[in-house]
């Protein structure tokens, strides 16, 4: 206590303030180790291969004018007509045909071709860096271009997959590692 001039005490008045912060505890860890398997795979495939065939046949057929060109069939007929005097008189005449006829034929073609995938296997480790659960996944076959799943976003594939590999083991927002290690708020 302390006594000023005119002889009144002086008390003085303290408060304590607390501060919380936080300070961050490492409480686990994730490895994730991929691996890449390769197998071969035997691809079957038809192909089919065109070509055309080229024929000039000499016709020499009086015609009363210009022909036009003829299918007959898979050839397609086109008529060469010149015109000659013939005394006094000009005449169409057809001198040759030309056929282009197209011809296709089918092959069956094998190959073998090496295939990738990948494996992720998961460990969850505690403080001490033990592992205390391990996940493997298994490949999955990638969906096609024009498949609805391909537009989805990475976000929705994960999902799909993750539901796909092991439901029932999806962690969300409100049901993770760490939400069950915070004490429960009490009273709102």
């Amino acid at each position: 206590m302390a006594e000023d001039r005119s002889g009144e005490i002086v008390v003085p008045v303290i408060q304590e303030e607390a501060h919380a912060g936080t300070v961050p505890v490492q409480t686990g860890a994730v490895r994730v180790t991929k691996s890449v398997e390769t197998h071969e795979e035997l691809v079957e495939q038809e192909l089919r291969k065109g070509r055309a065939e080229v024929q000039r046949v000499a016709v020499h057929r009086v015609v009363d004018g210009p022909q036009p060109p003829r299918r007959e069939g898979n050839t397609l007929v086109i008529p060469v007509v010149s015109e000659i005097l013939n005394g006094c008189q000009k005449q169409w005449v057809v001198t040759e045909e030309i056929r282009v006829t197209r011809l296709e034929t089918a092959e069956t073609v094998q190959q073998k071709v090496e295939l990738a995938s990948e494996r992720a296997q998961v460990e969850r480790l505690d403080e001490q860096g033990r592992v205390i659960a391990t996940e493997e996944t298994a490949p999955q076959a990638a969906p096609a271009v024009d498949s609805p799943v391909a537009a989805d976003s990475i976000l929705e594939k994960r999902k799909s997959a993750n539901a796909a590999a092991a439901p029932g083991k999806v962690l969300s927002s409100t049901d993770s590692i760490l939400r069950k290690r915070l004490p429960k708020k009490r009273g709102g």
